[in-house]
């Protein structure tokens, strides 16, 4: 008979590798921090990522071990000291809560399931976040059937330099893939696991922020701007030329006397009239969002269909150690 297992949210995105790793995470008393401490050493626990966006629990997590716990003193950012309980954590297996009931201040589920998704690989591709933090991706093409996607980041025990690599060719077209990269770091932040459902969403998300970051830079004439979304700064012609006209601009107005928000201002002005003239892009606005999304940024977010994303997902190795 199993007992309902307690659910620890994570707000950070990070988990602990299934079958061993390890982590030392920081729990602060009121969130959590207690109920970890009266579940206590040894005990297992479900860590699920909470999702910022919509504050809901992801229902898929990583199975924990708590190996030790102790409470410690740490200076918040306001410099006034705060109790936490830190917590040394191994990994056990990826795992999904069907149903939650709340048990004073815990949070438990009397219905998990244990998940090899590397077992369900084919038929249920999916990629896992546990055990690193996803730092960038690039998109390298060499024509339509040589289109690679690397993802990029940090073993969270060792600290070293992993990634992970698929070939898309003949699958997807090139803005296709260089949108689904940066679709799959964000899933992987946000979900701790890209699968296809994730991946359509956050490939939904990313689009949004990315066409209001064009939106935005015109209309507060701020090219720095462009871009930006959750997941970081997006690498593609039209904010590599902002980049490029911002800072020639800026140091011209420097070397020619200006002051320097005069200066700031000025090239901020020239960099979005350059940019708008050597994409071509209209004034009507939202053709103009569009443009900025498919022919300065290099992204297509048409929705494709769910066998493509599963194909897609399925090329990739399902953790960075494979």
């Amino acid at each position: 008979m199993r007992y309902p297992m307690m659910i620890m949210p994570v707000a950070n995105g990070i988990l602990p590798r299934p079958n061993g790793g390890r982590i030392t995470g920081m729990f602060i008393m009121e969130a959590g921090g207690k109920v970890l401490a009266a579940t206590g050493r040894g005990r297992d626990i479900l860590i699920c990522p909470m999702v910022a966006a919509t504050q809901d629990l992801y229902p898929v997590g990583i199975v924990t071990k708590i190996l030790d716990i102790w409470p410690q003193t740490v200076k918040g950012e306001d410099g006034r000291e705060l109790s936490v309980l830190m917590a040394a954590l191994e990994g056990r297996s990826h795992a999904r809560w069907h149903s939650l009931r709340k048990v004073g201040n815990a949070v438990l589920s009397p219905d998990i399931e244990y998940m090899n998704f590397k077992e369900m690989h084919k038929k249920y591709p999916a990629v896992s976040g546990a055990g690193w933090i996803p730092a960038g991706g690039y998109t390298e093409f060499c024509g339509p059937m040589d289109i690679s996607v690397t993802l990029y980041g940090n073993d969270l025990e060792t600290g070293k330099k992993v990634s992970l690599k698929a070939q898309l060719g003949g699958l997807v077209e090139q803005e296709q893939a260089h949108t689904i990269e940066h679709a799959m770091i964000r899933a992987l932040r946000t979900y701790g696991l890209c699968t296809p459902r994730t991946l359509i969403d956050s490939i939904a998300q990313e689009a949004t922020e990315l066409k209001q970051s064009v939106e935005n830079s015109i209309k507060y004439t701020m090219p720095e701007l462009l871009g930006l979304t959750a997941s970081g700064a997006c690498g593609n012609p039209m904010t590599n030329l902002a980049q490029f006209y911002l800072a020639k601009e800026f140091v011209g107005n420097i070397q020619a006397g200006k002051a320097l928000n005069e200066s700031l201002t000025k090239a901020r002005r020239t960099t979005m009239s350059r940019l708008t003239q050597d994409m071509d892009l209209t004034m009507q606005q939202g053709i103009r969002i569009l443009q900025g999304l498919k022919r300065g940024m290099s992204h297509d977010d048409t929705p494709l269909k769910l066998t493509v994303y599963k194909k897609v997902i399925g090329r990739f190795p399902f953790e960075p150690w494979e």
